[in-house]
């Protein structure tokens, strides 16, 4: 099996290394950058984002994308959000289990560290935090939320390099940027005004 659960592997550990991350980001609050909100296209929801980052919207998906200034010969820090209606309501771990499908067409191969129930955007939410390597070799961990609305699905990826300084400075400030996600209140789309497109 390639996922390799968090130690103790249950709900509870699962639940408190991503609580870890959480703590390390209200820690570092004196320090936090600047957010600015960004909205779905579709209004489906919305999301804070660093002033600096570069921000993409998009009719289709990622509805929303959005990378950080690259460290020199480093790979930038990276936010998406993927919003999707499907067919019939699935629960977050069913959506969890969809997504991990599709990552072994595109990263073929990773090691989950932790992974559990949890809440995003008041909604029910599966986490996982995982490490997998680019086609160059280059290590980078990612922190990937389902979260459901009914039959309405949203998937949100932050990812940046796997290496002890960027994993200690820059993750717990993706996991305070997709914390900010909200959901809209309705689950019928309601398009914003604004064109899709590169926002800063």
């Amino acid at each position: 099996m390639l996922a390799v659960v968090c130690i103790g592997g249950l709900l509870t550990a699962a639940a408190a290394c991503i609580g870890s991350l959480l703590a390390a980001a209200v820690a570092r609050g004196a320090q936090a950058v600047a957010l600015h909100t960004v909205r779905d296209p579709q209004g489906r929801f919305t999301i804070d984002m660093p002033d600096a980052w570069q921000v993409v919207t998009s009719y289709h998906e990622p509805a929303v994308s959005a990378k950080s200034p690259a460290p020199p010969g480093e790979l930038a820090d990276t936010v998406q959000v993927i919003a999707r209606d499907l067919p019939l309501a699935i629960s977050p771990e069913n959506c969890a289990r969809q997504v991990a499908q599709l990552m072994r067409l595109m990263i073929h191969s990773w090691e989950t560290l932790s992974e559990g129930a949890v809440t995003l955007g008041g909604l029910p939410a599966y986490s996982r935090t995982y490490t997998w390597r680019t086609k160059t070799g280059q290590d980078r961990r990612s922190v990937q939320t389902c979260a459901v609305m009914g039959r309405r699905a949203f998937v949100l990826i932050g990812t940046t390099m796997n290496t002890p300084a960027r994993v200690n400075d820059d993750l717990p400030e993706i996991v305070r940027i997709m914390n900010t996600f909200r959901p809209a209140t309705s689950a019928t789309p309601e398009p914003t005004q604004d064109p899709p497109g590169s926002q800063r």
